[in-house]
């Protein structure tokens, strides 16, 4: 067996790799005691790069940082103020914390700052006099009683451009929630974060109602309903409308609830009903042979029915109709307006004991008649009344008497036209001393005439 014989060469060899090994064992070595007390390449705390610091410079360097900080508090309409650490006695104390974090970076696999990112978030342990600071934030510029203006609700507005209830939005105000600032500059100072803005933060108190809000949203569409109605009344013939003017004036808006004024829509009924009713009113008259008399009110005419009208007008602008109507009456009249007696009517001259009947601007009958006795005071009254009813084969029934007719037309309570069969005569004076007990007392013919004509409500004109 042959013996393996090392040249002078190979010695050479294996010595130059052996001193290479060493110089790279010793380099490592060398570099592993650095990263003893030095960060890794590529570590970042904060965000700022602190390769091949030690802890001690790290935490000079942040001291210089800080040195130099103060919290910058801004808001609304340029509300601006500031927090320096002298006024609150504020300190940091940053050399444990970087101490620890170095100890996690083992010194000898310092190699993997070459691979990897090391970075960090260091919580600044940040010490201040809290009393100071809550003194500092009372008297912030944002808590000054000239400064602080509360937020307003949206609400309901009228748009004279647009002629309609619309949602206005709010005044956002300037009044900040002072546990809540105070939870934001608290931590502000404790990151040491340079600015904070209270509106960012949410710090500002809100308004209750906003612009979105359903319930208001609902109410501007109620108002606008209202507003859309439309109503045209013939009022004993004069034309009345209910506009969008008109309703607004009718409309309440209370805290953003919107309802109907029931009591102005009562006066506007009422004051409609003074101006063209006629019930109960004086009228001008031309009687048959021409005279211009002023006849008493009677029970005829126009009378609007106010409570039934209100509660009809009241609904209609809460559904927003548009309609042409007339208002309810208790009365109605024969004709329209102060005229109210028409073409068609029963003229009763009590002077002249005479009777006309027109129709449709034509006498179509006149008769003679009795009506009540003058001697015992039971004289027919004069007027203007309506028909209450008519019916036949009536018993008239008093204080002394029991009396059947044919046809019977009362138009003033108790008092009405009906034929007498029993009397001989009509006309003249008999009225003085042989009258009735206040009825119009006819020829029987001439009151099946009449009777044929007549109507209830039909105009039944009485004077002297």
């Amino acid at each position: 067996m042959k013996k393996m014989r090392i040249t002078t060469a190979g010695k050479v060899g294996i010595s130059a790799g052996i001193c290479a090994f060493l110089l790279i064992a010793a380099t490592y070595a060398v570099l592993s005691f650095f990263f003893e007390d030095h960060y890794y390449y590529n570590t970042c705390i904060n965000g700022e790069d602190y390769s091949y610091k030690t802890p001690v410079e790290a935490e000079e360097m942040m001291y210089e940082a800080f040195a130099g900080y103060s919290l910058e508090v801004t808001g609304r309409e340029g509300g601006y103020d500031m927090i320096s650490p002298a006024e609150i006695d504020m300190k940091c104390d940053f050399r444990d914390t970087l101490v620890t974090m170095k100890r996690k970076q083992n010194r000898w696999l310092w190699f993997l700052g070459f691979f990897t990112d090391y970075s960090y978030e260091l919580p600044p342990p940040v010490e201040y006099d809290e009393e100071l600071l809550e003194r500092k934030i009372d008297g912030l510029t944002f808590f000054q009683r000239e400064n602080i203006r509360a937020p307003s609700d949206a609400h309901l507005s009228w748009s004279e451009e647009k002629q309609l209830y619309e949602v206005t939005e709010g005044s956002p105000g300037t009044e900040v929630d002072r546990e809540k600032t105070a939870a934001v500059i608290a931590g502000a100072l404790k990151g040491l974060i340079s600015t904070v803005d209270l509106e960012e933060e949410g710090c500002y108190k809100n308004a209750a109602v906003t612009k979105e809000n359903p319930a208001l949203r609902l109410s501007a569409e109620t108002a606008n309903l209202y507003l859309s109605a439309h109503i045209t009344y013939d009022w004993n013939g004069n034309e009345v409308v209910v506009d969008k003017d008109t309703v607004r004036e009718w409309i309440l808006v209370e805290k953003n609830r919107v309802s109907l004024d029931q009591e102005k829509i009562e006066d506007f009924v009422r004051e409609q009903a003074r101006k063209y009713d006629t019930y109960g009113k004086n009228r001008i008259f031309e009687t048959t042979d021409g005279r211009q008399i002023e006849l008493k009110s009677g029970a005829y005419g126009w009378k609007t029915d106010r409570e039934a009208e209100s509660e009809a007008l009241l609904e209609a602008v809460k559904k927003g109709e548009t309609v042409k109507k007339e208002p309810a009456y208790t009365f109605k009249a024969a004709g329209a307006g102060e005229k109210d007696i028409g073409d068609s009517y029963v003229e009763i001259d009590l002077g002249s004991q005479h009777l006309y009947l027109y129709v449709d601007g034509e006498i179509v009958l006149e008769s003679d008649f009795v009506s009540g006795n003058a001697a015992r005071g039971w004289n027919t009254p004069a007027g203007v009344f309506g028909l209450t009813y008519k019916t036949k084969n009536a018993v008239l029934r008093g204080e002394n008497y029991e009396t059947p007719v044919n046809f019977w037309m009362p138009f003033n309570g108790n008092i009405g036209m009906h034929d007498a069969t029993w009397r001989g005569a009509f006309g003249g004076d008999i009225y003085q001393n042989n009258g009735s007990h206040g009825c119009i007392n006819l020829p029987y013919d001439n009151a099946k005439i009449i009777y044929e004509y007549v109507y209830t409500g039909f105009p039944v004109v009485c004077y002297y």
